[in-house]
């Protein structure tokens, strides 16, 4: 009976070990209609700018896959010259983003613009925040 019990408490733990260990890290993933319909509902977005940013999204999320592409087709590139790379890529990033910023800026107007900058700023911060104290201090590595 002891030994029963104790190989059935042996195979709970490890049942519930693995299925803990499965999607942790899980990512939701955001489509341009999440994206629009969050901002629809923090921002107070009528249903015609919400449309016009979903379009935006959406052409905005193909043109990132492409770049995607391409970079994968680059890779043996990338690992030799990483830095300047890398640097392209930042300088890259940020002029998508004042392009992105300019063409919702035109659709939802400044102040709402300015609105959205301050909570995009904080959730990546407590993101930053829970991915540089959480994973880490725990110790959970992918």
């Amino acid at each position: 009976m002891k030994k029963f019990t104790l190989l059935a408490l042996i195979g709970l733990l490890t049942l519930s070990f693995s299925l803990s260990a499965q999607n942790n890290n899980a990512r939701r993933s955001w489509t341009a209609k999440d994206r629009a319909e969050l901002m629809e509902k923090e921002l107070k977005l009528s249903a015609e700018e919400s449309s016009k940013l979903k379009a935006l999204f959406e052409k905005n999320d193909e043109e990132r896959a492409k770049q995607i592409e391409a970079n994968r087709a680059m890779r043996e590139e990338l690992q030799t010259d990483r830095e300047a790379r890398r640097n392209e890529m930042q300088d890259m990033r940020a002029k998508a983003i004042a392009e992105n910023d300019a063409q919702i800026e035109a659709i939802i107007g400044k102040e709402k613009l300015e609105e959205w900058k301050e909570l995009r700023t904080k959730r990546q911060d407590s993101i930053r925040d829970v991915n540089r104290s959480g994973r880490r201090a725990t110790g959970n590595r992918r």
